[in-house]
């Protein structure tokens, strides 16, 4: 499954339900290392709330920690909630 950039950030402030491929068991999403990424959105006016910044997805960090501290790669994910 493709997680974008803004969808990452999201998922470090909600903490989602996380489904990977290799079993039925569902962890809990605790954060993805993006201090090296570009922000949620760029800087915008009171009307304009800022635009997506560009990214290349390659440059993505690949792993995530859930809540027991266990890392697990972002291509295994194959659903959410």
């Amino acid at each position: 499954m493709k997680i974008t950039l803004m969808r990452r950030h999201l998922f470090n402030d909600t903490k989602p339900m996380i489904q990977l491929e290799m079993g039925q068991n569902w962890v809990q999403w605790d954060e993805c290392d993006l201090r090296e990424c570009p922000p949620y959105r760029l800087k915008g006016t009171f009307n304009s709330h800022g635009k997506f910044p560009p990214y290349k997805y390659e440059e993505l960090p690949t792993t995530f920690k859930d809540i027991n501290g266990k890392v697990y790669k972002i291509d295994d994910i194959i659903a959410y909630k």
